[in-house]
Protein backbone atom coordinates (compact mmCIF):
# COMPACT_ATOMS: atom_id res chain seq x y z
CA UNK A 1 0.00 0.00 0.00
CA UNK A 2 1.40 3.39 -1.04
CA UNK A 3 1.87 5.91 1.76
CA UNK A 4 1.06 9.50 0.82
CA UNK A 5 3.41 12.02 2.37
CA UNK A 6 1.75 14.90 4.19
CA UNK A 7 2.73 18.05 2.28
CA UNK A 8 0.46 20.58 3.94
CA UNK A 9 0.79 22.74 7.03
CA UNK A 10 -1.87 24.47 9.11
CA UNK A 11 -1.31 28.23 8.98
CA UNK A 12 -4.47 29.61 10.57
CA UNK A 13 -7.13 28.06 12.78
CA UNK A 14 -10.10 29.99 14.14
CA UNK A 15 -12.80 28.07 16.02
CA UNK A 16 -15.59 29.70 17.99
CA UNK A 17 -16.51 28.17 21.37
CA UNK A 18 -20.10 27.73 20.16
CA UNK A 19 -19.05 25.30 17.42
CA UNK A 20 -20.09 21.72 18.18
CA UNK A 21 -19.44 18.77 15.89
CA UNK A 22 -22.65 17.17 17.15
CA UNK A 23 -24.59 19.97 15.41
CA UNK A 24 -22.99 19.36 12.00
CA UNK A 25 -26.38 18.97 10.33
CA UNK A 26 -27.00 22.72 10.73
CA UNK A 27 -23.55 23.71 9.45
CA UNK A 28 -22.35 24.25 5.91
CA UNK A 29 -18.79 23.18 5.18
CA UNK A 30 -17.06 25.41 2.64
CA UNK A 31 -13.90 24.30 0.83
CA UNK A 32 -11.60 26.38 -1.38
CA UNK A 33 -8.80 24.37 -2.98
CA UNK A 34 -5.95 25.68 -5.12
CA UNK A 35 -2.41 24.63 -6.07
CA UNK A 36 -1.10 26.43 -3.00
CA UNK A 37 -3.78 26.24 -0.31
CA UNK A 38 -6.67 24.31 1.18
CA UNK A 39 -9.10 26.55 3.04
CA UNK A 40 -12.14 25.49 5.05
CA UNK A 41 -14.95 27.56 6.52
CA UNK A 42 -17.91 26.49 8.62
CA UNK A 43 -21.14 28.49 8.68
CA UNK A 44 -23.99 28.04 11.14
CA UNK A 45 -26.97 28.13 8.75
CA UNK A 46 -29.45 29.06 11.47
CA UNK A 47 -27.57 32.14 12.66
CA UNK A 48 -25.81 32.78 9.33
CA UNK A 49 -22.62 32.96 11.32
CA UNK A 50 -19.14 31.74 10.46
CA UNK A 51 -17.90 29.78 13.44
CA UNK A 52 -14.68 28.19 12.16
CA UNK A 53 -11.94 28.68 9.59
CA UNK A 54 -8.79 26.70 8.78
CA UNK A 55 -6.11 27.63 6.27
CA UNK A 56 -3.54 25.08 5.10
CA UNK A 57 -0.52 25.85 2.92
CA UNK A 58 0.74 23.23 0.47
CA UNK A 59 4.34 22.41 -0.39
CA UNK A 60 5.82 20.12 -3.05
CA UNK A 61 2.47 19.58 -4.75
CA UNK A 62 2.91 19.81 -8.52
CA UNK A 63 0.17 17.81 -10.24
CA UNK A 64 -3.64 17.53 -9.99
CA UNK A 65 -3.27 13.95 -8.74
CA UNK A 66 -0.95 15.08 -5.94
CA UNK A 67 -3.40 17.84 -5.05
CA UNK A 68 -6.27 15.38 -4.72
CA UNK A 69 -4.09 12.98 -2.73
CA UNK A 70 -3.23 15.73 -0.27
CA UNK A 71 -6.87 16.75 0.08
CA UNK A 72 -7.84 13.14 0.74
CA UNK A 73 -5.14 12.85 3.40
CA UNK A 74 -6.18 16.07 5.07
CA UNK A 75 -9.91 15.29 5.05
CA UNK A 76 -9.53 11.72 6.29
CA UNK A 77 -6.94 12.56 8.94
CA UNK A 78 -8.88 15.57 10.22
CA UNK A 79 -10.80 15.19 13.46
CA UNK A 80 -14.24 15.67 11.88
CA UNK A 81 -14.33 17.00 8.29
CA UNK A 82 -15.21 13.69 6.65
CA UNK A 83 -16.78 11.90 9.60
CA UNK A 84 -19.98 13.94 10.09
CA UNK A 85 -22.99 14.73 7.88
CA UNK A 86 -22.98 18.41 7.03
CA UNK A 87 -26.04 20.39 6.00
CA UNK A 88 -24.26 21.16 2.72
CA UNK A 89 -20.72 20.99 1.35
CA UNK A 90 -19.88 23.83 -1.05
CA UNK A 91 -16.63 23.82 -2.97
CA UNK A 92 -14.85 26.61 -4.85
CA UNK A 93 -12.66 25.36 -7.71
CA UNK A 94 -9.65 27.59 -8.44
CA UNK A 95 -8.14 27.38 -11.93
CA UNK A 96 -7.99 29.19 -15.28
CA UNK A 97 -10.24 26.73 -17.11
CA UNK A 98 -13.50 28.67 -17.33
CA UNK A 99 -15.55 30.84 -19.65
CA UNK A 100 -18.78 32.83 -19.44
CA UNK A 101 -21.72 32.66 -21.85
CA UNK A 102 -25.07 34.50 -22.00
CA UNK A 103 -27.72 32.22 -20.57
CA UNK A 104 -29.86 32.40 -23.71
CA UNK A 105 -27.02 31.01 -25.83
CA UNK A 106 -25.98 28.20 -23.50
CA UNK A 107 -26.61 24.61 -24.55
CA UNK A 108 -25.59 22.09 -21.90
CA UNK A 109 -24.74 19.50 -24.58
CA UNK A 110 -22.09 21.86 -25.99
CA UNK A 111 -20.48 22.82 -22.67
CA UNK A 112 -17.15 21.13 -23.41
CA UNK A 113 -17.04 22.69 -26.89
CA UNK A 114 -17.50 26.19 -25.44
CA UNK A 115 -14.74 25.64 -22.91
CA UNK A 116 -12.28 24.19 -25.42
CA UNK A 117 -12.29 27.53 -27.24
CA UNK A 118 -10.75 29.17 -24.17
CA UNK A 119 -8.84 26.45 -22.31
CA UNK A 120 -6.84 23.33 -23.01
CA UNK A 121 -8.76 20.38 -21.61
CA UNK A 122 -7.48 16.95 -20.71
CA UNK A 123 -10.07 14.48 -21.95
CA UNK A 124 -8.93 11.88 -19.43
CA UNK A 125 -8.75 14.09 -16.36
CA UNK A 126 -11.08 17.09 -16.76
CA UNK A 127 -14.75 17.10 -15.86
CA UNK A 128 -16.77 19.97 -17.40
CA UNK A 129 -19.38 21.62 -15.17
CA UNK A 130 -21.54 24.74 -15.38
CA UNK A 131 -23.16 27.24 -13.05
CA UNK A 132 -25.95 29.66 -14.02
CA UNK A 133 -25.91 33.11 -12.42
CA UNK A 134 -29.61 33.82 -12.00
CA UNK A 135 -29.24 37.55 -11.37
CA UNK A 136 -27.16 38.24 -14.48
CA UNK A 137 -28.35 35.35 -16.71
CA UNK A 138 -24.76 34.31 -17.34
CA UNK A 139 -23.44 30.75 -17.33
CA UNK A 140 -19.96 29.91 -16.10
CA UNK A 141 -18.64 26.80 -17.86
CA UNK A 142 -15.59 25.38 -16.10
CA UNK A 143 -13.47 22.29 -15.65
CA UNK A 144 -12.31 20.46 -12.59
CA UNK A 145 -10.15 17.38 -12.13
CA UNK A 146 -12.56 14.42 -12.12
CA UNK A 147 -10.57 12.71 -9.34
CA UNK A 148 -11.38 15.75 -7.21
CA UNK A 149 -15.10 15.36 -7.83
CA UNK A 150 -14.91 11.61 -7.17
CA UNK A 151 -13.18 12.24 -3.85
CA UNK A 152 -15.89 14.68 -2.76
CA UNK A 153 -18.64 12.22 -3.67
CA UNK A 154 -16.81 9.42 -1.85
CA UNK A 155 -16.36 11.37 1.39
CA UNK A 156 -19.58 13.39 1.42
CA UNK A 157 -23.18 12.66 0.46
CA UNK A 158 -23.42 13.42 -3.29
CA UNK A 159 -26.73 15.25 -2.90
CA UNK A 160 -25.21 17.70 -0.43
CA UNK A 161 -22.26 18.78 -2.62
CA UNK A 162 -22.30 22.00 -4.65
CA UNK A 163 -19.28 22.74 -6.86
CA UNK A 164 -18.68 26.24 -8.21
CA UNK A 165 -15.82 27.98 -9.95
CA UNK A 166 -14.15 30.58 -7.75
CA UNK A 167 -14.92 33.36 -10.24
CA UNK A 168 -18.65 32.65 -9.85
CA UNK A 169 -18.31 32.68 -6.10
CA UNK A 170 -16.59 36.07 -6.15
CA UNK A 171 -19.07 37.55 -8.63
CA UNK A 172 -22.08 36.52 -6.54
CA UNK A 173 -20.49 38.09 -3.49
CA UNK A 174 -19.67 41.33 -5.34
CA UNK A 175 -23.24 41.59 -6.59
CA UNK A 176 -24.33 41.34 -2.95
CA UNK A 177 -21.65 43.66 -1.57
CA UNK A 178 -21.79 46.49 -4.09
CA UNK A 179 -24.54 48.83 -5.18
CA UNK A 180 -25.70 48.81 -8.78
CA UNK A 181 -24.06 51.65 -10.64
CA UNK A 182 -24.16 52.87 -14.26
CA UNK A 183 -20.42 53.45 -13.83
CA UNK A 184 -18.08 50.60 -14.69
CA UNK A 185 -16.43 49.33 -11.48
CA UNK A 186 -13.31 47.19 -11.17
CA UNK A 187 -12.59 44.65 -8.44
CA UNK A 188 -9.59 42.42 -7.76
CA UNK A 189 -8.94 39.24 -5.83
CA UNK A 190 -5.35 38.24 -5.18
CA UNK A 191 -3.72 34.98 -4.16
CA UNK A 192 -0.27 33.50 -4.66
CA UNK A 193 0.73 34.19 -8.28
CA UNK A 194 -2.90 34.58 -9.41
CA UNK A 195 -4.89 37.77 -9.93
CA UNK A 196 -8.64 37.74 -10.60
CA UNK A 197 -10.04 40.92 -12.15
CA UNK A 198 -13.80 41.49 -12.38
CA UNK A 199 -15.65 44.44 -13.91
CA UNK A 200 -19.32 45.10 -13.18
CA UNK A 201 -21.68 47.72 -14.56
CA UNK A 202 -25.28 48.19 -13.44
CA UNK A 203 -25.31 44.72 -11.89
CA UNK A 204 -24.03 43.03 -15.04
CA UNK A 205 -20.74 41.23 -15.63
CA UNK A 206 -18.60 43.12 -18.15
CA UNK A 207 -15.28 41.29 -17.71
CA UNK A 208 -13.73 38.48 -15.70
CA UNK A 209 -10.36 36.82 -16.03
CA UNK A 210 -7.68 35.13 -13.93
CA UNK A 211 -4.07 36.12 -14.66
CA UNK A 212 -0.90 34.30 -13.65
CA UNK A 213 1.95 36.59 -12.62
CA UNK A 214 5.52 36.05 -11.43
CA UNK A 215 6.56 39.53 -10.29
CA UNK A 216 5.07 42.82 -9.07
CA UNK A 217 5.75 44.18 -12.55
CA UNK A 218 3.64 41.41 -14.13
CA UNK A 219 0.94 42.05 -11.56
CA UNK A 220 0.63 45.78 -12.22
CA UNK A 221 0.84 45.26 -15.99
CA UNK A 222 -2.35 43.18 -15.93
CA UNK A 223 -4.15 45.70 -13.72
CA UNK A 224 -3.28 48.69 -15.90
CA UNK A 225 -3.84 46.77 -19.15
CA UNK A 226 -7.40 45.81 -18.17
CA UNK A 227 -8.16 49.33 -16.94
CA UNK A 228 -6.96 50.86 -20.19
CA UNK A 229 -8.77 48.29 -22.34
CA UNK A 230 -12.03 49.25 -20.61
CA UNK A 231 -11.32 52.99 -20.62
CA UNK A 232 -10.87 53.26 -16.86
CA UNK A 233 -8.54 55.97 -15.55
CA UNK A 234 -5.95 54.80 -12.97
CA UNK A 235 -5.84 58.35 -11.58
CA UNK A 236 -9.59 58.62 -11.08
CA UNK A 237 -11.33 55.23 -11.02
CA UNK A 238 -11.12 53.25 -7.77
CA UNK A 239 -9.99 49.67 -7.36
CA UNK A 240 -11.35 47.52 -4.55
CA UNK A 241 -9.18 44.52 -3.69
CA UNK A 242 -9.42 41.41 -1.50
CA UNK A 243 -7.17 38.45 -0.87
CA UNK A 244 -3.61 37.69 0.16
CA UNK A 245 -2.11 41.16 0.08
CA UNK A 246 -0.68 43.29 2.89
CA UNK A 247 -0.30 47.05 3.27
CA UNK A 248 3.48 46.76 3.47
CA UNK A 249 3.96 44.31 0.58
CA UNK A 250 5.73 45.01 -2.71
CA UNK A 251 2.48 44.33 -4.56
CA UNK A 252 0.55 46.92 -2.58
CA UNK A 253 3.36 49.46 -3.01
CA UNK A 254 3.41 49.11 -6.78
CA UNK A 255 -0.38 49.13 -6.93
CA UNK A 256 -0.56 52.42 -5.03
CA UNK A 257 2.13 53.83 -7.30
CA UNK A 258 0.08 53.34 -10.46
CA UNK A 259 -3.54 53.39 -9.20
CA UNK A 260 -4.42 56.41 -7.09
CA UNK A 261 -7.57 55.13 -5.36
CA UNK A 262 -6.92 51.62 -4.00
CA UNK A 263 -9.12 50.30 -1.19
CA UNK A 264 -9.03 47.02 0.68
CA UNK A 265 -12.40 45.27 0.77
CA UNK A 266 -14.48 44.19 3.74
CA UNK A 267 -16.12 40.93 4.71
CA UNK A 268 -19.57 40.39 3.17
CA UNK A 269 -22.42 42.06 5.02
CA UNK A 270 -25.57 40.17 5.96
CA UNK A 271 -23.46 37.55 7.72
CA UNK A 272 -21.97 37.45 11.19
CA UNK A 273 -18.57 36.20 12.23
CA UNK A 274 -17.11 34.80 15.40
CA UNK A 275 -15.06 37.30 17.39
CA UNK A 276 -12.14 34.99 16.63
CA UNK A 277 -12.17 36.30 13.07
CA UNK A 278 -11.10 39.71 14.32
CA UNK A 279 -7.57 38.27 14.38
CA UNK A 280 -7.58 38.42 10.55
CA UNK A 281 -7.69 41.35 8.13
CA UNK A 282 -11.20 41.88 6.76
CA UNK A 283 -10.06 41.67 3.13
CA UNK A 284 -8.89 38.06 3.52
CA UNK A 285 -10.80 34.81 2.85
CA UNK A 286 -13.47 36.37 0.66
CA UNK A 287 -13.56 33.20 -1.47
CA UNK A 288 -14.73 31.21 1.57
CA UNK A 289 -17.29 33.70 2.86
CA UNK A 290 -18.66 34.18 -0.66
CA UNK A 291 -19.73 30.55 -0.93
CA UNK A 292 -22.69 31.56 1.25
CA UNK A 293 -24.14 33.49 -1.70
CA UNK A 294 -23.52 30.85 -4.37
CA UNK A 295 -26.56 28.57 -4.17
Amino acid sequence: MTTIRQNYQLQTQLIDESFAVSNADVYNLYIAASKHTFRFGIEDTIRHKFVALEDYVLANVFTPIQLVQQLRTLLTDHAFYSTVRWHQVRVAVKNQKFTFLPGMLYDAKEAATYLQLHAELDENDDQVLAYRHQGTDMVNVFAMEHYFESLLIELFHAGKIQIRHQTSVLIESLLHLTERSPQLKMYAYLEQNYLTLILLKDGNLEFCNVFYYLSPEDFIYFVIFVMQEHKLNPDQDPLLIWGDILHDSDLFDILRKYVRHVHLGKRPSGLSYSYKFEEQFEHRYLELFSLHFCE
